[in-house]
């Protein structure tokens, strides 16, 4: 069944749609295909907002980022970042509160959030849209989708620090300096991709490991994500003693603990509820 025949609840705004295709899932589309799904200020805020609300909703067990039209996200908007350069900063992917670059937050609620996130990335992306996917969880991609920096092309630096977690510095560096994007294949090859399909099946595969992702155990998943930030860069000793006290949380705070390791012992499929 396709996404749209099977959503339950819709919404959002003209720049970002916001559905739930299934049970748990709450799937966003970045919608600014003319500009291949650029960040500007509208966007950034919109995304963001989404991002933060999707934190305390009950509903939202898994999320999936993707673009509308033939693109994932071509980074920051150009046009809209010459406008900021020229003193307009309406458009500006620069948010007014704390003039933060509106991609540096959405990479942090993406990495933070209590839910797995997936990134379908239906088509190129760049800059920071290649921060947006690498921020993800998973990385689902259509055999269109390259990715890199382009940002030397530009002038400009960036895609630093979430591309060499994948890939590694030196890698990243080369990604950087060629000012190109990496094909499907050799994206999937170095890690970037956990998963490369046809561009026709994207939305189905990806649907289908959304659903099972919300039928997990989300609130350990999203303490997990919390240890595996907290360990990043640890000395050996203090991450282990740090894991350590995640697992004495774990039982203490999940629920579905109970039913997986009861489930376990009576050897059935658990039934989580994300509690």
């Amino acid at each position: 069944m396709r996404r749209d025949q099977e959503s339950t609840a819709s919404g959002g705004t003209e720049t970002l749609l916001v559905s739930r295709p299934a049970p748990g899932v709450l799937w966003l589309t970045m919608n600014r295909p003319a500009r291949r799904n650029a960040l500007d200020r509208a966007l950034g805020e919109e995304l963001l907002r989404a991002l933060e609300h999707a934190e305390t909703d009950p509903q939202a067990r898994v999320v999936v980022l993707t673009g509308a039209g033939s693109a994932f996200c071509g980074g920051d908007d150009l046009g809209a970042v010459d406008e900021h350069l020229a003193g307009d900063r309406r458009h500006s992917p620069v948010l007014g509160d704390t003039a933060d670059p509106v991609y540096l937050r959405i990479v942090e609620a993406i990495v933070t959030s209590p839910q797995p996130v997936i990134a379908a990335v239906n088509g190129p992306a760049a800059g920071a849209g290649t921060e947006l996917a690498c921020a993800a969880d998973l990385r689902i991609a259509s055999d269109t989708a390259r990715i890199g920096s382009c940002l030397v092309n530009v002038a400009q630096t960036g895609t630093a620090v979430m591309l060499p977690r994948i890939v590694g510095t030196a890698k990243a560096t080369e990604i950087y300096l060629s000012g190109g994007l990496l094909d499907a294949a050799d994206a999937e090859r170095l890690g970037i991709y956990t998963r490369v399909v046809p561009f026709g099946e994207l939305q189905d595969v990806v649907l289908a490991e959304a659903r099972r992702l919300a039928a997990g155990p989300t609130r350990a998943i999203g303490l997990y994500k919390q240890l595996r930030e907290r360990v990043y860069g640890q000395p050996l000793e203090q991450a282990l003693r740090i894991q350590n006290g995640f697992h004495i949380r774990n039982n203490r705070e999940v629920h579905d603990a109970v039913e997986g390791a009861r489930a376990f012992v009576e050897k059935r499929s658990p039934e989580f509820t994300g509690r």
